[in-house]
């Protein structure tokens, strides 16, 4: 396979190490600015690199990787199909949900392979979690409830493009965590989630700028900066089977450089994880005690990349998306999109419950 990958960043350098441990061949990276791409190439051992987007859409290219800003999916994503290439994008694949379902149907017209890299699926622990479920010792599920806490944005941090909403769309700890919280669900649980009710806190609406980096009090020489996104999010959900439950989203806890937990209660047993632990599920039975498994062979945030591509580019190979494909297809980007947009829609109207409409 010939790959072309968008954009240069931490995230697209996860991508080629891991492309370039299956074997395949990245041959065009493309980034905004010329010395990006260029320094980007240069490390990975890149053959072409450029600012123009259709070098990336040339007839030698087979597969497109679009690792930039949420705001650029959607005009990216279209070229790329309608350039008949398979797609591979960053969550969150849209932030509209109309132009992610359009999205989603172009692929399937165009009959290409195109999937959303909700890499957190990959962890061994999470692929037995959802055949524990799925089984009737589980029994049905009642509750389901977690949280994903970060600290990268408590202040001071680095004024970012994760900070504009021209570019990042007007959620922050929603789409760029919440994303995953909420994929993960349904790839447990198989359940589709029926309504939101959000609360949104963004506890420094005006920040202040001195070089590049953000300061929550005023100091002289400071360039006050606005910042519209959610620090933090607490949303309730209601789930399709009457289930209910509950995350906590968090960009601003301090010591938690990335913990994500799930947990899932049905009417004969419940089970957890947390992905600070990556390799150990718990799963326990009235008055039984708690089980904790080990999965030593999966796990690792490179390795979860690496094999959600290895599946992708399985059913490439194949001509046709698999029928229960693991990884997350434009399908799950768009249900993905219209629950974020639901959670927004939620928190600026005063937490009112609102309906997913799929």
């Amino acid at each position: 396979m010939r790959i072309a990958i968008i954009g240069t960043g931490f995230i697209a350098a996860i991508h080629v190490q891991a492309l370039q441990r299956m074997g395949d061949e990245v041959v065009v990276a493309v980034n905004h600015t010329l010395a990006k791409a260029e320094a980007f190439a240069q490390k990975w051992g890149i053959p072409k690199f450029g600012i123009d987007y259709p070098l990336a859409l040339s007839p030698e290219i087979d597969v497109v990787h679009i690792c930039t800003p949420p705001s650029s999916h959607y005009q990216l994503i279209k070229a790329a199909l309608l350039a008949d290439k398979h797609v591979i994008c960053e969550k969150p694949m849209c932030i509209d949900p109309l132009e992610a379902k359009e999205l989603m149907q172009l692929a399937a017209e165009r009959q290409k392979i195109s999937a959303v890299l909700f890499n957190v699926r990959f962890h061994e622990a999470c692929h037995r979690a959802r055949s524990l479920i799925a089984t009737p010792d589980f029994g049905a599920i009642r509750l389901i409830h977690g949280s994903y806490l970060q600290e990268f944005h408590a202040l001071p941090d680095t004024y970012s493009w994760r900070y504009k909403s021209e570019v990042a769309g007007p959620m922050r700890a929603t789409t760029e965590i919440g994303s995953h919280w909420v994929d993960l669900v349904r790839y447990w649980t198989g359940l589709e989630i029926a309504a939101v009710s959000a609360q949104f806190a963004n506890f420094n609406p005006q920040r202040h700028l001195s070089g590049q980096n953000m300061y929550a009090e005023k100091q002289e020489g400071n360039d006050p900066v606005d910042v519209d996104s959610e620090d933090v999010a607490s949303i309730s959900f209601r789930f399709t089977n009457g289930a209910i439950g509950n995350v906590l989203l968090s960009e601003v806890s301090h010591g938690r450089s990335n913990r994500l937990h799930l947990e899932v209660s049905g009417s004969k047993q419940s089970i957890w994880w947390t992905n600070e632990h990556p390799y150990q599920l718990h799963h326990a039975k009235k008055f039984k005690g708690v089980t904790t498994a080990t999965y030593a062979f999966g796990g690792g945030f490179s390795d979860t990349f690496q094999a959600c591509f290895e599946e992708i580019y399985q059913d490439i190979e194949n001509g046709k998306t698999s029928a229960m494909p693991a990884y997350a297809t434009f399908y799950d980007g768009y249900v993905n999109a219209a629950v974020c947009m639901a959670i927004y829609e939620s928190a600026k109207n005063d937490s009112r419950w609102t309906k997913i409409y799929i």
